[in-house]
């Protein structure tokens, strides 16, 4: 079964119609490394879930970018235009860093079944909660004056792409300089540190 499939099954089970008209509709896409998804209204107006691959999500400031968040396999990319009261900033880019591929499915297809099936409605709304909460994780890690702060979120909330994500991304990211956020990720004990979660104590009563 397609992982797609399994992820919005996870989420909510599928008569046999909804499931076909997915299957129908649905399709793969390879998508080259430092390939770019844009999200201006006419040019991209669907979602994707990734398969395989690594995106960087960021915005141009000055002829600069601003990373604001990674998203890799397992996770969807929403860019439809306009649904559900819910727009995509028109100045957004979504570059893959590596070669990757989605499957894609289209924004008419999106509003159809949702017209259609309240299983498909569940799994939307469970898509767009998904993608909201990705990108407030990913906020606290970007925190202006923060930098301390920010390591320390991207470790709790990002463990897999510390050392996937090209460094400079990451430096851009949390706001960190190269050198220094290098220097975290080298060393031992202060990843340890921050990656490693505290152990709850037992309360006294449980004794």
């Amino acid at each position: 079964m397609e992982r797609y499939m399994m992820i919005l099954k996870s989420i909510r089970r599928m008569n046999p119609e909804l499931e076909q008209a997915l299957r129908e509709n649905v399709y793969p896409i390879t998508v080259p490394k430092q390939a770019v998804l844009h999200a201006r209204p006419g040019i991209n107006d669907n979602i994707y879930f990734i398969e395989k691959g690594l995106f960087h999500y960021y915005y141009l400031k000055s002829g600069t970018q601003v990373s604001i968040e990674f998203r890799c396999e397992d996770q969807f990319i929403h860019l439809l235009e306009s649904f559900n009261g819910r727009e995509r900033d028109p100045e957004l880019q979504i570059e893959a860093l590596e070669n990757s591929t989605l499957w894609c499915i289209p924004g008419t297809l999106v509003r159809d079944l949702y017209g259609k099936y309240i299983r498909f409605s569940i799994q939307y709304l469970e898509i767009t909660t998904r993608d909201y909460l990705a990108g407030m994780i990913a906020a606290d890690c970007s925190r202006p004056g923060e930098a301390a702060s920010n390591f320390k979120s991207l470790c709790f909330g990002f463990p897999h792409l510390l050392h996937r994500v090209p460094l400079k991304y990451l430096s851009n990211f949390t706001q960190i300089p190269e050198k220094e956020l290098q220097h975290l990720l080298e060393s031992p004990i202060k990843l340890n540190t921050y990656t490693k979660r505290r152990r709850r104590s037992r309360p006294k009563d449980a004794m």
